[in-house]
């Protein structure tokens, strides 16, 4: 009705609009639909051009002209280069300029095509993916096809929709994973040996033994993949149509796989770069970050989690994005409405979570204000890190008793670690330490204990973005300390093993109080 009253459109004219905006044919004319319907602000002088458009010409009007001038100077083999560059470049921090010079063409060019490449509705996969969040939990790239198996993540989980799509931080892994299917495909034939027919649908049932039964899988694939006869419950086989571009799934790649951890991709980019750039075949990758057996997080007893536990995560990840980001910083005001549209749950879900969060120290409350962000002393940190340090030593020592088998999914987080570390990044790299710890301690199967240690490594978190500092020291000596941890772990060597957590802990506060200016009182053994 906004957009009849304003341009004079027919009740006809305004449901063809909508049809060409939601389903998105071409990403220029759903734009333009949007704009005739007054839902995407552009100047008068736009909206008047497009809306005489379509008043003669119809949908028709509303797509690219032919442009005059002269013609691009790049084709089909420079947007190749241009896409797989990242995949090639000496470090995953690449960016357009990098990607430029990689390939001798001009940072516009590079933006085009990947604007081109990427554009919002560009593939629609087969089938229908399910509202919530997905987790990315293995891929495989080889000459013949390209396939991603996602599982379906039960809970909220917070959207990435304030972050622009090109700067999201999952886009570079995303998009060095797609740039992946172009190198696999342009493997000559010595390099790139027959693939093994069976070889891509085994993906499923490898990763629907590691989960069970109960989460859902979406096996997604370039081209049509050979289901088994019968298909296993809870496993969805989707294909793109013949002519959609793969590449066209990033976007919904970036938006959906928001139960992804970030460590967790940053380690396959590492995985695609040293593929890419070693002898070639397929490539093959079972990630870790996959939600357990039911989709839903789990407390360290293995029993799933209050709803007001998985709403208080999902609010603190909000937090620590926006504090990060700049929106937020010590002493500001919390609003229970903007949560509550960040995180998709009601005011009082909100209002509940606040209060957990609360209780753990990760938000004051006071009255006639509401929830604000907690501005943290130097003591608080030093307090925070005694008594990490106790939990942590009695954690150790149990961990020491355990059963071998426990500690794989620590194994599997050291290895994130050290993947993470090779990149130089500082910041993903204590966040990967920090989820060794935490897997360490859940490894345990103590309900209490682990549950407090975890509460701890939010403080943490919560105090590295709020004081602006970084929590990770040494990134080689954390790779040090937490592998010779886990070897003496392992060796059940509990003496040894608890005098490298001790060394542990005092490298960190040590690091962190130095950051602060401030010697600060030492931790006692």
């Amino acid at each position: 009705m906004r957009a009849q009253r304003r341009t004079g459109l027919s009740p006809a004219q305004v449901r063809l609009l909508r049809r060409l905006a939601e389903a998105d044919p071409e990403p220029a004319v759903a734009r333009r639909a949007r704009v005739l319907l007054g839902e995407e602000p552009v100047s008068r002088q736009t909206a008047a051009k497009w809306s005489a458009r379509f008043a003669a010409h119809g949908a028709a009007g509303l797509r690219d002209l032919p442009r005059t001038g002269r013609p691009p100077t790049h084709g089909d083999e420079s947007v190749r280069s241009i896409l797989v560059a990242p995949l090639l470049a000496p470090t995953p921090r690449w960016t357009s300029h990098t990607v430029a010079r990689l390939t001798g063409q001009s940072q516009t060019a590079v933006v085009r095509a990947w604007r081109q490449a990427f554009e919002a509705g560009a593939a629609h996969p087969g089938g229908s993916l399910p509202s919530g969040g997905l987790a990315l939990v293995a891929a495989r790239c080889d000459s013949s096809n390209s396939v991603l198996v996602l599982a379906a993540h039960a809970t909220a989980v917070p959207p990435e929709s304030t972050t622009p799509f090109m700067r999201s931080p999952r886009r570079p892994p995303l998009q060095a994973l797609l740039a992946a299917d172009l190198l696999a495909r342009a493997l000559p034939p010595d390099a790139a040996p027959t693939p093994d027919p069976g070889a891509a649908p085994d993906l499923p049932a490898t990763v629907r033994r590691r989960l069970g039964t109960r989460t859902p899988l979406f096996v997604l694939s370039r081209r049509p993949l050979p289901a088994p006869d019968p298909v296993p419950p809870g496993v969805e086989y989707l294909h793109l149509a013949p002519d959609d571009p793969w590449q066209g799934l990033l976007e919904t790649l970036v938006r959906r796989c928001t139960a992804t951890p970030q460590p967790h991709l940053a380690a396959l980019q590492q995985r695609l770069m040293a593929w890419a750039q070693g002898d070639g075949g397929p490539f093959e990758w079972l990630g870790d970050g996959a939600p357990d057996r039911a989709g839903r997080p789990t407390t360290p007893g293995g029993e799933p989690r209050p709803t007001g536990q998985v709403v208080a995560d999902a609010v603190l990840a909000s937090v620590l994005e926006r504090i990060t980001a700049g929106r937020l910083t010590a002493g500001d005001r919390i609003t229970e409405s903007s949560l509550s549209r960040a995180v998709h749950a009601s005011r009082g879900h909100v209002r509940e979570a606040l209060l957990v969060l609360a209780s753990n120290g990760l938000v004051d409350l006071e009255p006639r204000r509401g929830a604000l962000v907690p501005a943290p002393q130097v003591a608080d940190v030093v307090e925070t890190y005694a008594v990490r340090r106790a939990l942590g030593a009695l954690l150790v020592r149990r961990a020491a008793q355990s059963a071998p088998g426990s500690l794989a999914p620590v194994e599997r987080a050291l290895t994130a670690l050290v993947t993470v570390a090779a990149t130089g990044d500082a910041r993903a790299s204590g966040e990967a330490d920090i989820g060794f710890q935490d897997a360490l301690a859940l490894s345990t199967g103590m309900r209490r204990v682990p549950r407090m240690f975890v509460a701890l490594s939010s403080q943490i978190r919560l105090f590295t973005a709020v004081m602006g500092v970084r929590y990770a020291y040494s990134v080689p000596q954390m790779v040090r300390d937490d592998t010779l941890l886990l070897h003496h772990v392992t060796a059940r060597d509990e003496a040894s093993a608890l005098q490298t957590w001790h060394t542990k802990m005092d490298d960190a506060v040590a690091y962190m109080l130095t950051q602060l200016g401030s010697p600060g009182p030492a931790l006692r053994r």
